[in-house]
């Protein structure tokens, strides 16, 4: 029997730093992976699809490189190379991890994490005993219950990242920032793409301006997109796969794929770890966590996807650090997501922060917007991407900013500026009145405040 002062289980984004972070403040600690020490950033979504997001957006500037009077690629990509790029991305960034973890003096144990007891874990035959313990074990892909569709056959972001060829027809159940990635991502390589998204639109928690707008860029290149779809049955067909929806008249139409990519959610990573026995409340979001990442078990705490807070990698990566520090360290750290940038890295970018337009009414404040069109950037105009837009929702009678959506270019590196700003209660005549560099793209944001100053 191992004991420790501190266990984590998981060795994804939270759970690294959370053992990082409990190995600065005590003795012993040992973390527990079933799989490959990185999780699923490094080897299923950050990385790899941006990879791929990356190729495609040169692949797509290489067929259209006569707009700066440059020959054109007229050569068709070969996939199986596009994808190599992606694995030596993936190994570079994830070699030696292992290793890392075992030079800082932190124990790796391969297997499955199961509760015995309160301070028990079983790893195989082997049981080791900690005074504190983190969870966290990430998150897993979804499927919605729709009728066919396990019996048919599906592919979720873990193994579309392994094809080596690029499906004719490929339908996308989901519109969400994954859905709306793999879309891009392969339609830039030829499929014809067809996403299905339950809801309204597309990035439902978007604004509603920058989601109609993807919506018409996505439509100009080539994918289709069906808001408020209902998918009533999956099946197999002569040459692929077939789904049917329901039509707003009551009828039913027929669509066959090559290939059906599931994007429609993600449950958290907590099958077989007998959370019953650990006394650990959870539901079907996730383990129950306060601000502080402590479970309702005094000794226990949860960090990243497993929580259900907020499935993003910088959140979890923040989140294992807490969760350790309040496990080990003197101080009581809260974190608060008040503030909170987010990106959708298709082509252009959404990135956005704060209130939308909509949320604001919503509330009760009245609020002045302003907006600037990417095509009126001068930095745009001789870079040849001037589909975009730069939106500010500020509070009336103040300035205060309360939000700021983006679609364009290096959006989500735009965002930045304007969560510093909010993070600083700084109004638009702040930014506005504020010398930015000419020409760059955070000019935009500098003359969206400027409209409502």
């Amino acid at each position: 029997m191992e004991n420790l002062d501190v266990l984590v289980i998981g060795a994804g984004t939270a759970g690294e730093y959370a053992a990082e972070a409990a190995k600065k403040n005590t003795g012993s600690v040992g973390i527990i992976e079933k799989g490959k020490v990185g999780g699923e950033c490094i080897f299923h979504a950050c990385i790899p699809t941006k990879a791929l997001v990356h190729a495609a957006r040169t692949y797509k500037k290489m067929k259209t490189a006569d707009f700066f009077g440059l020959p054109v690629l007229t050569e068709k990509a070969d996939y199986k190379k596009v994808k190599a790029f992606k694995d030596s991305i993936i190994y570079d960034m994830s070699e030696g991890l292992d290793d890392e973890l075992t030079e800082a003096g932190i124990k790796l144990f391969r297997g499955d994490a199961r509760f015995i007891s309160p301070i028990e874990v079983a790893v195989g035959d082997e049981v080791i005993t900690a005074k504190k313990i983190i969870i966290a074990t990430g998150s897993l892909p979804s499927a919605p219950p729709i009728p066919g569709l396990a019996e048919t056959g599906y592919i979720t972001n873990i193994e579309a990242l392994e094809l080596e060829k690029i499906p004719e027809r490929l339908a996308i159940i989901g519109g969400g920032a994954v859905g709306v990635e793999f879309a891009q991502i392969f339609s830039s390589f030829g499929a014809r793409v067809h996403i299905y998204e339950a809801l309204e639109r597309i990035l439902f928690n978007e604004d509603e301006e920058i989601s109609a707008m993807l919506t018409d860029l996505f439509s100009k290149q080539g994918i289709t997109v069906s808001a408020s779809a209902r998918i009533d049955e999956v099946r197999p067909a002569s040459h692929g796969k077939l789904i049917i929806t329901k039509k707003a008249d009551g009828g039913s139409r027929q669509e066959e794929y090559d290939e059906i990519l599931v994007a429609a959610g993600r449950k958290p990573g907590i099958d077989g770890l007998n959370l019953e026995a650990a006394g650990v409340e959870f539901d079907r979001k996730g383990i129950k966590v306060d601000a502080s990442l402590q479970t309702n078990v005094p000794h226990i705490w949860a960090a990243g996807d497993v929580t259900g807070t907020l499935l993003f990698t910088f959140i979890a990566w923040e989140q294992g650090e807490v969760a350790a520090g309040n496990a080990t360290g003197d101080t009581h750290r809260e974190l608060n997501y008040d503030i909170l940038p987010k990106a959708t890295f298709c082509d252009p970018e959404v990135a956005s922060v704060g209130l939308t337009e909509k949320q604001a009414h919503e509330k009760g404040l009245k609020v002045k917007v302003g907006r600037f069109d990417y095509g009126y950037l001068p930095r745009m105009m001789v870079s040849g991407d001037s589909d975009g837009l730069i939106k500010i929702v500020a509070e009336e009678s103040t300035g205060r900013i309360l939000g700021g959506h983006i679609l364009g270019l290096e959006a989500s590196s735009l965002i930045h500026e304007i969560s510093t700003a909010m993070k600083g209660g700084l109004t638009v005549k702040d930014i506005g009145d504020t010398f930015h560099a000419y020409p760059t793209l955070p000019e935009g944001i500098r003359f969206a405040c400027k409209s409502i100053m």
